[in-house]
C-alpha cells in the first residue's frame, strides 16, 4: 500500500496519463481523487492541474536537462518528469522529497531503467537550478517567451499579440496560469449592511465593482454557499447574467443551459416567467436540474438540440453557445492543449447554426442574447456582425443605459474569466 505522501502523487500521475490519452482533466480527477482525504485531494489537484497548465514551461526546461529529445521518451516517463519538475519549481515541497516521492509513485508503472532516467534528470534539475535560457526573452522574442514560460500554444499567443498590446497578453497569460479563487453570486438582491457584516464574519469579502459577488477567503465553499444563499460563479459569468436580465420579459428560453449557473442566476435575478432551460442531452439537463434544485429555482427543462428547437417561440432567447473557451483557460487546465485553429473554425460554424435557429424563435419586439466564454473575435463580435448583416429585422438593443453595447469582460483587467455577450432586439415590424 502506498504511503500517505505517495497516494496524492499516484492520483495526480494517473490524471496526467489520462489527459495524455485524451481524457478531460476534471473527469479523470473526479474518479481518481474520490478515495483521497481532503488534504490529499487538494495536493493531488494542485500537482495534476499545475503540471498540465504549465506543461510547455516544464517541457522547455526538461529539454535542457534530458539527453534524449522529449518526443522520443515514453509518454509515461515524460508525464512523470513533468510531475516531478513541477514540484521542484512551482511548489514549496523540498526538492529531495519531490524527487523521492515521485519515483515511488511511479514504481511499477514505468520500467526500472526509466526510473533511473527520471532520477538522473530530476536530480540534475534540482542541482543546477532554473534554466532561464530555455524560455528566451520577453522583450526580444515575446512569442517564444509566452509560449514556453507562459505555457500557451504558440498559435494562440500569436493571435492575441496581433490584437492586444504585449502587456495585456502577458497579464492574460499570467491570469490563465493561476488557479482561480472561489467566488459566489448572491441570489438575494441588495444585501443590507447587516447582511454584509454577517457575510464578512463568515469568511466572505466583496468583489470590487460587483454588487452580487463575494470571494471565499476562509472556510468551506459549501458552508459559504449555504450561509450566503449563493451559487459558485465567476464575476464574468455573473456579469453576463446581469446583462441578460435587465428588463427581461418572458417566456425566456435558455437554449444551451448546462451546467445551469446562468439559468439559476436568471431565475433569481428576473421575474420573467416561464423560464425554459434546454440542452442537448438528458445528462446535461440533470446538471441543470441539480443546480436549480439546490436554490429553489424551478425552470422548465427540455432536452433538445438548439439547432432544431422543440419550442415555437419565446419573448427572450439566451444562447450561451459552445465555444473555444479561451476566456476560461484558468479553470480548464487541459483546454489550451486541445485547441486548434480547425477546432475554432468548426465551432464558429456551429455557433452560426445556433444563432440562426434561436433568432427564428424570437417574437417581434423580443430579445436574443448571444454569449460566449471566448476571447476570439470570430466567435464574438464577428459572429454578431455577420448575423446582423443577414438579418436586418434585428438590431443591437439600445433601450436603456447598459443595453446599447456589447459586453466584453477582459480577464487581465478584472482578475476574472473572460466573457462576451450581445443583446439583439427584433424589430416590432420584423
Amino acid at each position: 500500500m502506498a504511503g500517505p505522501d505517495v497516494a496524492p502523487r499516484i492520483a495526480a500521475f494517473g490524471v496526467l496519463r489520462d489527459v495524455s490519452a485524451g481524457a478531460y482533466a476534471d473527469r479523470s480527477a473526479a474518479d481518481r481523487f474520490e478515495s483521497l482525504s481532503s488534504r490529499d485531494r487538494r495536493l493531488a489537484q494542485q500537482l495534476a492541474y499545475g503540471s498540465i497548465r504549465l506543461r510547455a514551461r516544464l517541457d522547455a526546461e526538461l529539454s535542457e536537462f534530458s539527453k534524449r529529445p522529449l518526443d522520443q521518451l515514453d509518454p509515461a516517463v515524460l508525464d512523470a518528469l513533468r510531475l516531478g519538475l513541477y514540484q521542484i519549481r512551482e511548489t514549496r515541497i523540498p526538492a529531495h522529497a519531490a524527487v523521492n516521492e515521485t519515483l515511488e509513485a511511479v514504481r511499477g508503472l514505468v520500467s526500472p531503467g526509466a526510473r533511473g532516467l527520471l532520477n538522473a534528470v530530476l536530480r540534475r534539475a534540482e542541482r543546477e537550478g532554473r534554466r532561464t535560457s530555455a524560455f528566451g526573452s520577453l522583450d526580444e522574442d515575446p512569442v517564444r517567451y509566452l509560449a514556453t514560460w507562459g505555457s500557451h500554444p504558440e498559435w494562440l499567443v500569436r493571435r492575441w499579440l496581433n490584437r492586444w498590446p504585449l502587456a495585456a497578453v502577458r497579464r492574460l497569460v499570467e491570469n490563465d496560469n493561476c488557479a482561480p479563487p472561489v467566488t459566489l453570486r448572491l441570489l438575494r438582491s441588495s444585501p443590507s449592511p447587516d447582511d454584509w457584516d454577517r457575510l464578512e464574519a463568515a469568511g466572505l469579502e466583496r468583489v470590487e465593482g460587483q454588487t452580487r459577488m463575494v470571494r471565499v477567503t476562509t472556510g468551506s465553499p459549501r458552508d459559504a454557499m449555504d450561509e450566503a444563499f449563493a451559487i459558485v460563479q465567476d464575476p464574468a459569468a455573473s456579469s453576463v447574467v446581469d446583462y441578460v436580465s435587465e428588463d427581461l420579459e418572458g417566456p425566456v428560453l435558455d437554449g444551451c443551459a448546462a451546467p445551469g449557473g446562468k439559468t439559476v442566476g436568471l431565475w433569481h435575478a428576473s421575474p420573467a416567467r416561464p423560464l425554459i432551460a434546454a440542452d442537448v442531452s438528458l445528462d446535461r439537463l440533470i446538471k441543470v436540474k441539480e443546480a436549480a434544485g439546490a436554490t429553489g429555482a424551478k425552470p422548465c427543462l427540455i432536452a433538445m438540440d438548439a439547432r432544431r428547437p422543440a419550442v415555437r417561440s419565446a419573448r427572450a432567447v439566451l444562447l450561451d453557445v459552445p465555444c473555444t473557451g479561451t476566456g476560461v483557460l484558468r479553470r480548464r487546465p487541459d483546454a489550451r492543449w486541445r485547441l486548434t485553429p480547425d477546432r475554432l473554425e468548426s465551432l464558429v460554424t456551429l455557433q452560426k447554426e445556433l444563432i440562426e435557429a434561436g433568432a427564428a424563435l424570437v417574437e417581434p419586439g423580443g430579445l436574443l442574447t448571444y454569449a460566449t466564454c471566448s476571447l476570439e473575435p470570430e466567435e464574438n463580435e464577428q459572429q454578431v456582425e455577420g448575423f446582423l448583416a443577414r438579418h436586418p429585422e434585428f438590431g443591437r438593443d439600445d433601450e436603456g443605459k447598459a443595453q446599447g453595447r456589447d459586453l466584453f469582460v477582459e480577464p487581465w483587467e478584472h482578475n476574472s474569466d473572460g466573457a462576451f455577450a450581445s443583446r439583439l432586439r427584433r424589430r416590432r415590424d420584423g
